[in-house]
């Protein structure tokens, strides 16, 4: 596959934020599961631990979007709007997985602090 440079290293980016995004989430959902275990009915816990699941499922979503961006990519004869169309994507892709993190993040430090 021959992308443009700069849209392989959102790629790059990206995959490696999702890595970031999911120990932090495997981090904090065992985290979770010791609260819990002291704490059996605390709703806000198990509201916590039904949040990071569903950072799971989103992270698991993006992943596929990327590979579909990727195939798409891949078709030899792309405009340079359709390029253009597929970074932008990937783009708003990172950023929504940089603001998974920084609330994953912010979470896990209430729960240790």
């Amino acid at each position: 596959m021959t992308f443009s440079s700069n849209i392989n290293a959102l790629i790059e980016r990206l995959n490696h934020e999702l890595e970031n995004l999911e120990r932090e989430l495997s981090q904090s959902i065992e985290l979770i599961r010791a609260r819990t275990n002291l704490f059996p009915e605390n709703l806000i816990l198990i509201q916590l631990f039904a949040t990071f699941n569903n950072y799971i499922l989103f992270a698991e979503n993006t992943r596929r979007r990327i590979n579909e961006i990727e195939q798409y990519l891949s078709k030899k004869d792309l405009s340079d709007d359709e390029l253009q169309e597929a970074g932008e994507d990937l783009s708003e892709q990172l950023g929504r997985v940089l603001e998974a993190k920084i609330i994953i993040n912010n979470i896990r430090e209430r729960l240790e602090g």
